[in-house]
């Protein structure tokens, strides 16, 4: 292993913020996962000091790769749907080198779970239109057209039969409301089957949080479009983040 092949991961979410040294000729983690509280509605100042927290634990001068749940263009905070809106218009990526010391690359969250998934899981090698959902605090998503992404897909906020698609299946969606499996798994159906109508997916790789439990629900799932969870699970937003300081952006080598 050698050092150029290492880089830092941090993976924003909407209850706490995960970060490790990843070996991006593996995908595997080099050292321990580390995570703190996610100070969502807190300040700005907060949440860069949080990162600065949970990235002392990894020794060396790595490279970040940062996954936040928003739209970024250019290392800037577009949207905020789940976080304090005191973000929009922030240059995340200066910002967060700043604090940190380091070279910082910015990325969507989906979006790097996405590059994840291609890489080294789920959809490595999948020829067509793959879409990726991560089902967390809301649902972020992530949209390959052979293997090379379309950025800042925001298809969460898709409206279906009148709610907005996290609304009705994200996993907070199903805390909230207290839904059962059955119940739950029917408005991911509602969802899928709505995505699917617009952009008629080869694959859907599923992730986030509720994927964990996966001989729950994917027997009640029912889609044209392949189905699948996703092989990294919670691992996948912070393999791609630090996947994205090498310049990633497909599933090309």
């Amino acid at each position: 292993m050698t050092t150029s092949s290492l880089a830092v991961g941090i993976d924003v979410g909407g209850s706490s913020i995960k970060c490790a040294l990843v070996d991006l000729s593996t995908g595997a983690f080099a050292g321990e996962r580390f995570s703190t509280p996610t100070p969502a509605q807190d300040s700005t100042e907060t949440l860069l000091t949080a990162l600065q927290t949970v990235v002392s634990n990894v020794p060396g001068d790595h490279a970040v790769g940062l996954a936040f749940p928003s739209v970024i263009r250019d290392g800037t905070v577009c949207t905020a749907a789940n976080l304090n809106k005191a973000w929009i218009g922030k240059p995340l990526a200066a910002l967060a080198s700043e604090h940190l010391r380091r070279p910082v690359t910015v990325i969507n969250d989906a979006d790097a779970a996405g590059l994840a998934e291609l890489r080294y899981g789920a959809a490595r090698d999948v020829p067509g239109t793959v879409l990726l959902l991560t089902l967390g605090t809301g649902i972020g998503s992530a949209l390959f057209v052979d293997g090379k992404l379309v950025p800042n897909t925001e298809f969460g906020h898709l409206h279906v039969l009148g709610s907005e698609a996290e609304l009705r299946a994200s996993g907070r969606a199903k805390v909230d409301r207290n839904m059962s499996w059955d119940v739950w798994a029917e408005q991911l159906n509602l969802v899928l089957r709505e995505m699917h109508a617009l952009m008629w997916p080869d694959l859907i790789v599923l992730c986030g949080g509720i994927t964990e439990e996966p001989e729950k629900f994917m027997d009640k799932l029912h889609c044209e479009a392949r189905l699948c969870v996703g092989t990294l699970r919670l691992e996948a937003g912070i393999v791609g983040a630090a996947l994205a300081t090498a310049g990633v952006s497909s599933s090309r080598r």
